[in-house]
């Protein structure tokens, strides 16, 4: 691919992703008009600094972007297992979007692998969690049903329930329905678990 085509082809990217959702500030928007004003002035690594910053502070659309990037290896060098990982960051973030390129990705990494980076996603959404980022509680709830080696209901409710607590309405349909597939003794157990986690998580926030 030409560099012309190239720059469009991410400038168009990136205007589709800041546009198709609003439910993001408009400070996270502007963090990407940025991105994509270095992209227009061939400021490549500029703009993957930009994008790597923007997706270690977990923002869904700037990994998903970043992921796309490292997965062309156009104007950086291909790497797989960082776009397997920000890929899925981003799934878990909400944007389905990324399960086309989670779907490419599938081919080329193997499954020893892929069990090794989920688990980073893991570490990193867990401190992310406790830190206090609210979309980062919802993603390791997601992470324990769709990334773990097998799906861990338990875990999922404990952090749903701290969701739900810190005002994440859409997550209380998620919790309720984690119940079903709980012992009732472990429930009570667990739910301790997560007022320890939800006190621990005020605490840092205060």
């Amino acid at each position: 691919m030409k560099i012309g085509k190239l720059i469009h082809f991410f400038v168009s990217t990136l205007y589709l992703v800041v546009v198709s959702n609003f439910s993001y500030s408009n400070s996270h928007n502007n963090n990407l008009e940025n991105v994509y004003q270095h992209l227009r002035n061939k400021q490549f690594t500029e703009a993957i600094n930009k994008l790597k910053d923007l997706s270690e502070k977990n923002k869904p659309k700037a990994q998903l972007l970043y992921a796309k990037i490292l997965y062309s290896g156009e104007i950086t060098t291909q790497d797989f297992e960082i776009s397997y990982f920000w890929a899925n960051m981003s799934k878990l973030g909400g944007l389905k979007k990324s399960s086309n390129i989670i779907s490419k990705l599938n081919d080329l990494i193997d499954e020893e692998n892929k069990l090794k980076i989920n688990e980073k996603i893991k570490i990193f959404l867990n401190k992310s969690a406790l830190a206090g980022d609210k979309l980062a509680i919802v993603q390791i709830a997601k992470w324990n049903l769709e990334l773990s080696p097998e799906p861990n209901f338990e875990n999922a409710y404990k952090w749903y329930n701290i969701a739900v607590a810190l005002g994440i309405k859409t997550a209380k349909i998620k919790r309720d329905k984690m119940i079903e597939n709980i012992e009732k003794q472990r429930l009570f157990e667990i739910q301790k678990e997560s007022i320890k986690i939800f006190n621990k998580i005020n605490n840092l926030g205060g």
